[in-house]
């Protein structure tokens, strides 16, 4: 039988709730406010009379729509902003029953939790500008890591001992599910990359300048591999001319090895130009969004099915962590059942 250790059930709690710390330790979203236009009240929600403020839901908002790199229409917005606010209302209502239940985190915990944090940052100068760029104090974020630590011990008591997952109950997912452990066809090749700009270029240069010059990086590059090509055609070891001029640093150290992938993973360009070589030849310049590569094919793999011993593992947390969440979702519906909530921005 399966025997979930402690990580899964932090895992579960992640899945549940918005955990405050790591928000925080995300960079400052800088630049303009995303959430201006979203009338978004000073006080979001109140949860058995406890406030929930908007700064961190516009915080998080910030991030979120920033990473997504788009467009984003009202309803999209308002969508998001209401997800945020029903993990935070969530999260408050487990510390509440958490301080019910009696639940305590020793000051020992905090300040473990405090450090690890603070570390994660360069010098306590760059942490004291987080905490200000944030608008929140050492306090305040203690006191947040302390509702986290009291929320997820309560989910532990409620999940630990309630969940058992069978080795019947994982043979026979396999069983069910066995065209989705098909593995598409692998190969291993060694290649020589070189980029239309160099990284450090790329690095170093400021982008209207680096603009202006791209053309002629390209040509340069070009020129580059063409050379590769030329001393590969004279019977230089390719796994040698990988060390010396691939912009590939990782594989190039090895010759120019990628170890075995799965086809679908490269650029389709790349695996079309593998599907043409037998073992042990190489390609002309296969040109990708990236830059140049010549390939080398090593070996191939063909379609096969993941082996149960595998997987076996992956079943087990993936059956565990459905039926936590399925129990969590249960209890999570009683508390709401029994607070008085209210909700302020319906967007």
């Amino acid at each position: 039988m399966f025997k979930p250790s402690g990580w899964i059930f932090g895992i579960v709690f992640l899945s549940c709730l918005t955990f405050s710390v790591p928000g925080w330790a995300q960079p400052a979203s800088g630049g303009e406010d995303l959430t201006e236009d979203m009338n978004i009240p000073r006080v979001v929600a109140k949860v058995n009379g406890v406030e929930l403020r908007s700064d961190y839901i516009r915080f998080r908002l910030n991030l979120d729509m920033r990473r997504i790199g788009q467009n984003l229409n009202a309803r999209q917005k308002s969508e998001m902003a209401g997800a945020i606010i029903e993990k935070e209302i969530v999260r408050e209502l487990m510390y509440q029953e958490g301080r019910t239940k009696g639940q305590r985190v020793s000051p020992a915990s905090i300040e473990k939790e405090y450090q690890e944090f603070k570390q994660s940052y360069g010098s306590e100068n760059e942490f004291q500008n987080a905490l200000k760029e944030r608008g929140i104090s050492e306090a305040e974020l203690k006191k947040g890591i302390e509702v986290d630590l009291i929320a997820k011990n309560l989910l532990d008591e409620r999940v630990k001992g309630k969940v058992h997952v069978t080795d019947t109950q994982v043979k026979k997912f396999y069983k069910d599910k066995y065209e989705d452990f098909k593995r598409p066809e692998a190969f291993r090749v060694r290649h020589i990359f070189i980029a239309y700009v160099p990284f450090d270029v790329v690095q170093n240069t400021p982008h209207e300048e680096m603009k202006e010059k791209a053309g002629a990086y390209r040509v340069a590059s070009k020129k580059k591999i063409d050379e590769v090509v030329a001393k590969i055609q004279t019977g230089e070891r390719f796994e040698d001319l990988a060390k010396l001029y691939s912009d590939d640093k990782e594989s190039a150290v090895k010759g120019g090895d990628l170890e075995f992938m799965y086809k679908g993973v490269f650029d389709p360009r790349f695996d079309k130009a593998v599907e043409k070589l037998k073992v042990g030849e190489t390609s002309g310049i296969v040109e990708t969004e990236f830059g140049y590569h010549i390939i080398q094919l090593m070996e191939t793999k063909p379609t096969q099915y993941a082996p149960f011993v595998e997987v076996e593992e992956s079943i087990q947390k993936h059956l565990f962590m459905t039926e936590a969440q399925k129990l969590v979702g249960r209890y999570i519906e009683i508390l709401r059942k029994k607070a008085d909530i209210i909700v302020y921005y319906r967007g």
